[in-house]
């Protein structure tokens, strides 16, 4: 039997690498028409519900932190 008390986090694992593979995506995009006539960073908004460049940031913060994190327990 399959064990699925752990859905929801895979889930939720998935949908954050999906939001940052489109992310990336975009961002070399931005400033170009998507298919759907709106600008690459225009869709990312609509679809994720956040502005790309504010995504982009809170990505650089969480890294920046992690980064310091693993500098002090090397320490």
């Amino acid at each position: 039997m399959r064990d699925y008390s752990n859905w929801r986090e895979k889930w939720e694992a998935d949908q954050e690498h999906r939001r940052l593979c489109f992310a990336r995506y975009c961002w070399v995009r931005r400033g170009q028409v998507a298919p759907s006539g709106a600008l690459w960073e225009e869709a990312f908004e609509k679809r994720e519900g956040i502005s790309l460049s504010q995504y982009a940031a809170e990505r650089m913060k969480e890294r920046s932190q992690r980064e310091k994190q693993e500098s002090r327990s090397k320490s």
